[in-house]
């Protein structure tokens, strides 16, 4: 039998969240959970490394065996509280929990700034992401970046496309990226599907920047089986998919 991956919503920074958890996992069977860390009921954010709400929902997210946390982080909510829509915190937290996993929603991606190569300089878009993973030597680690809207928008700009996708590939590594498309919001995904599986990465921007090429078979990666190692699922829930 294949389980249903349900996510529960924790923003810690909203009383009764983190207490709420354990009700979820039993009542739901909750597998992961789900923050906005640019959200917040005074509409100020949280950072995951903050003592008061980031600290107590990783600690418990851990005692519940409940390791995967998903973070909206990029596609920001405005100017108000900006600085929690960017990815600084994910790395010392990574580093700090490493039994657990975090999934980076949007991957920190920004709608309307363009991607170019890694600028270190650069800590915004996906910049973001990977100047934290590579500054607490998480590459291969336990941050995953995921694609939901980020695709959608990217799948435009192919330029910006290939950029963002080298880098994640380069930094963040061909078993740490994972697919999603946010469909709930764009209707069916099969135009997201059809563009990644079509795509590739220039022979150019590789020479150029180091990109790997991004094969049919880093594809299937992370069409799905890339997903399976933090949710702790057997590959089979995905053979006749891939």
């Amino acid at each position: 039998t294949h389980r249903l991956l349900l996510h529960g919503r924790v923003n810690p920074n909203q009383q009764g969240d983190v207490n709420d958890m354990q009700r979820l996992r039993d009542d739901f069977g909750i597998q992961a959970w789900k923050t906005y860390t640019q959200w917040g009921p005074d509409g100020q954010g949280f950072f995951l490394t903050d003592e008061d709400t980031g600290i107590p929902f990783m600690d418990e997210a851990r005692r519940l065996d409940v390791p995967v946390i998903a973070i909206h982080k990029g596609i920001p909510f405005g100017q108000r509280s900006y600085e929690h829509s960017l990815c600084t915190d994910v790395g010392p937290a990574a580093r700090k929990y490493p039994d657990l996993s975090f999934l980076i929603y949007h991957s920190g991606f920004v709608p309307g700034q363009p991607e170019g190569p890694y600028d270190p300089e650069r800590d915004e878009g996906i910049d973001s992401l990977v100047k934290t993973v590579v500054e607490n030597d998480l590459g291969g680690g336990n941050v995953y970046a995921e694609l939901g809207s980020t695709w959608r928008f990217l799948m435009r700009d192919p330029d910006s496309a290939a950029h963002a996708l080298g880098k994640m590939l380069k930094y963040i590594g061909e078993d740490n990226i994972l697919w999603g498309t946010d469909s709930i919001w764009y209707g069916s995904p099969q135009d997201q599907i059809q563009a990644f599986r079509a795509f590739q990465i220039s022979d150019e921007l590789q020479q150029k920047h180091g990109y790997p090429a991004l094969t049919p078979r880093v594809k299937r990666k992370i069409l799905g089986l890339n997903a399976l190692k933090p949710y702790r699922l057997e590959a089979d829930v995905l053979e006749h998919h891939l």
